[in-house]
C-alpha cells in the first residue's frame, strides 16, 4: 500500500515537476530581463547626460569667446579712435610726442640718482626716508621701465603689421 501511496504522488508530482522548473526557469530569465533594461536605460541616461554637458560646455564656450571678440573689437575701435601712435605732420609736435617719454625717464632716473646721493653721503639722517624711498623708487622704477618698453613693444608689433 506504501509503494502505491508513494508512487500515486510520485507520479502526480512527477507531472508538475516541469511545469515548476520551467516556471523557475521562466522567473529567472524575467529578473535577468529586468535589471538587462534596468542597466540598458541607465547606460542611455548617462551617455544623454554627457552629450547634453558637452553641448552646454560648447555653448558656453562659443558665448564666451563671442564676448571675448566683441570685447577685443571694442578695445581696437577704442584705442584707433584715439589715433594715439599717428603722426601729425607737424615737426615741432611729432618732435614732443617723441621726446615724452625719454625725457620722464631721464627726469625720473636723475631724481632717484640725487635722492639715492643724498642718503648715501648722510645729507638725510633718517633711517624711515631710506626705507621708503627704496620702496618708493622700486616701484617708480618698474612702472617706468614698463611704461617705456611696454610702449616699444607696441611700436614694434605696430610696425612689423603694417
Amino acid at each position: 500500500m506504501i509503494t502505491a501511496l508513494v508512487s500515486g504522488f510520485v507520479g502526480i508530482f512527477s507531472g508538475l515537476a516541469p511545469d515548476l522548473v520551467k516556471e523557475w526557469k521562466d522567473s529567472r530569465a524575467h529578473r535577468r530581463e529586468i535589471e538587462f533594461t534596468t542597466l540598458n536605460h541607465q547606460l542611455a541616461l548617462d551617455r544623454v547626460k554627457l552629450e547634453v554637458s558637452a553641448k552646454l560646455e560648447e555653448s558656453q564656450n562659443q558665448m564666451f569667446m563671442s564676448e571675448v571678440a566683441a570685447a577685443k573689437e571694442s578695445l581696437v575701435a577704442a584705442i584707433t579712435s584715439q589715433n594715439l601712435f599717428a603722426a601729425t605732420g607737424i615737426r615741432w609736435i611729432d618732435a614732443i610726442n617723441a621726446l615724452v617719454r625719454p625725457v620722464s625717464s631721464l627726469i625720473v632716473m636723475f631724481v632717484f640718482a640725487l635722492t639715492l646721493c643724498a642718503y648715501s653721503f648722510g645729507y638725510v639722517h633718517n633711517d624711515t626716508f631710506g626705507a621708503q624711498m627704496s620702496v618708493l623708487f622700486g616701484e617708480m622704477v618698474q612702472a617706468m621701465l614698463g611704461f617705456t618698453f611696454g610702449y616699444r613693444s607696441v611700436s614694434s608689433q605696430k610696425k612689423g603689421a603694417a
